[in-house]
């Protein structure tokens, strides 16, 4: 039978309703359905939900995982999902029309009414127009009629610079999924009368909804100095987030062994980070940090376990700082209680317990991982973190005492007002972490390895860095150079560097605006050279990676609003420079900067 294609605006219509509902009919008879949600009406809006990089790393997204969770218990929404197979390179070239297909109804692209991609690294940006590439869908928003789904986009990604896709996305959503996603697909589904673009009219009403099409830039020579949004539409786009902790309980919900952490669910254990560390964007695009409530969500988690007969030995607690969290030492508890491993996606040197490690090593865990995230104590003042290099030795010490086998110590470099000394500071701390893990090893008679990881610094819109220049490569690897001279002959200690050209590439994506469009054109026609691409883009990239942006520049991002007040980031980055703190976000404390 010939793919019955109904446009959006037109499924109400009682031919085209019989032609669709054989359709899935035959599907069903003969792919295998993995959830009840495919058995929803005909009728219900048809969602594929895009993750733009490989299954394995899709399904270790618990994001990915929340939004699918979410879209199938709107009234009305049919969502199926897909990824790319996971031997997928930027360089593979066309795929069969089987790895093209959707994960469970085995449809085309082309066969539902809205894509939705979940984008939370900038890189994805590059996936994501490859895969509308490979779906046969035109990358520009201008060139698609109704014939084509609509495009959309959300996730952490999106809600901190939406722009390098504002002419190839239809619509955007703008913060946290849950309760904003309904409320567009409400709108989707009460709209069938009206054209895309009316549609699309009233949608840029609701609360966390961007429709860039509405908005128009205005450039200077090199610069962007304005995005006018048309009669009617709003100035800037409000960040929306889930108010109580009461309503957040997120976790994995497909477990079929493809995830990249093997036989591992995930689950939320904090949302937001309280310490606003100048660098890090969950600090400042998830406020306020929020709390959920661990025992129902693990309750939760546990039931949806039970019915998919899942084989999973280890629970992955997820979050920027999930030592935070007060009840995670009675969740940790129960989870080694239940004869499972337990696994962290951050450790915070200032709340991690001795208990809890001790819980970590019980359950199995060998290697554990804690963040200076600066060289020097003077390069942690101006991130916002208070740690002394004795603080930081001392706590890898108890680690080694306690019996971890594998200690990783991860910094970043190329922070503001960075200099040589810091990195000769960050060479004799790591000297000193070094001399007392080995010797705790000894005493207790084993030895594993001292990992430590460096990173170049990402100045993300959305966080006081917003404004800085990215560090020049050639500095960062001089750096790095100086670092493997130092240590790269110690026993035990493993060097691990991230690449400053790749630090380059997501630094001009997460501060592109839409003049990135040419650059994804070159991109998707010279075979997926990223390097390439960039040398020939107007402007060159380094007019945005290595641009000090000033207090009154126009920022493209700013077309998102996440609700602080005035010039709060401004100062922020200006304490930075001076080395001085900032509150931490406690709730019950700060108003500083405007949200509560």
């Amino acid at each position: 039978m010939k793919d019955y294609k109904i446009k959006w605006s037109r499924r109400l219509r009682p031919l085209a309703l019989l032609s669709k509902r054989l359709y899935i009919m035959m599907n069903r008879l003969a792919i295998p359905q993995t959830h009840s949600t495919t058995e929803k009406s005909a009728r219900a809006l048809s969602v594929l939900l895009t993750y733009p990089n490989t299954r394995d790393v899709a399904l270790s997204n618990l994001g990915f995982q929340q939004v699918y969770s979410l879209l199938n218990q709107i009234e009305g929404v049919e969502c199926d999902r897909y990824a790319l197979p996971d031997d997928w390179t930027p360089e593979t070239g066309a795929l069969s029309p089987k790895a093209l297909r959707s994960e469970e109804q085995g449809k085309g692209a082309s066969d539902f009414d809205l894509i939705a991609f979940s984008i939370s690294f900038e890189p994805d940006y590059l996936h994501a127009v490859t895969t509308l590439e490979y779906f046969g869908i035109p990358l520009e928003a201008n060139r698609r009629d109704e014939s084509f789904p609509l495009i959309v986009a959300g996730g952490s990604a999106i809600f901190i610079n939406p722009e390098p896709l504002a002419d190839v996305c239809d619509a955007f959503f703008i913060g946290e999924a849950e309760g904003l996603a309904e409320k567009f697909f409400q709108l989707l589904s009460d709209s069938e009368e009206l054209g895309r673009e009316e549609f699309l009219r009233a949608a840029a009403k609701i609360p966390g909804i961007y429709v860039p099409r509405f908005y128009q830039p205005e450039y200077s020579e090199e610069k962007q100095t304005a995005l006018r949004p048309e009669e009617n539409i709003p100035e800037r786009v409000r960040r929306q987030v889930v108010e109580g902790p009461t309503d957040l309980c997120t976790h994995s919900v497909i477990h079929d062994g493809g995830s990249t952490f093997k036989n591992m669910a995930l689950m939320e254990a904090t949302r937001g980070c309280l310490w606003a560390c100048r660098f890090c964007t969950a600090g400042f695009i998830y406020r306020p940090p929020r709390e959920p409530d661990l025992e129902k969500t693990y309750a939760s988690l546990s039931r949806q376990l039970e019915k998919s007969s899942a084989e999973i030995d280890t629970i992955g607690l997820v979050g920027p700082s999930v030592t935070d969290h007060p009840d995670l030492l009675s969740l940790a508890r129960k989870i080694v209680a239940d004869g499972k491993a337990i696994s962290f996606s951050s450790l915070r040197m200032e709340t991690l317990t001795g208990e809890l490690v001790d819980l970590a090593i019980q359950s199995g865990q060998k290697t554990l991982t804690i963040a200076v995230d600066a060289p020097s104590e003077r390069m942690r003042n101006v991130i916002n973190k208070a740690a002394t290099d004795e603080f930081v030795i001392q706590k890898c010490r108890d680690l080694t005492d306690r019996g971890i086998l594998h200690l990783k110590v991860y910094s970043i470099i190329g922070l503001p007002e960075e200099t040589d000394d810091d990195i000769a500071q960050f060479i004799r701390l790591v000297e000193a972490v070094h001399k007392t893990y080995v010797e705790g090893c000894s005493q207790r008679g084993n030895i594993g390895n001292l990992t430590i990881g460096l990173s170049p610094l990402v100045p993300k819109p959305g966080t006081p860095f917003q404004w800085h220049p990215m560090e020049r490569v050639k500095v960062l690897k001089s750096r790095f150079k100086i670092i493997r001279k130092a240590l790269g002959r110690l026993p035990y200690l493993k060097l691990s560097f991230g690449s400053p050209h790749e630090a380059y590439l997501q630094t001009y994506l997460s501060r592109g605006d839409r003049r990135m469009l040419e650059f994804f054109k070159t991109y998707l026609k010279n075979g997926r050279d990223a390097k390439a691409a960039m040398k020939q883009s107007d402007p060159h990239p380094d007019q945005l990676v290595y641009r000090q942006y000033q207090k009154n520049d126009f920022l493209p991002w700013d077309v998102v609003d996440h609700g602080y007040f005035n010039n709060f980031l401004w100062q922020d980055y200006q304490r930075g420079l001076r080395e001085a703190h900032t509150p931490l976000c406690d709730v019950r404390t700060c108003k500083i900067c405007g949200i509560c």
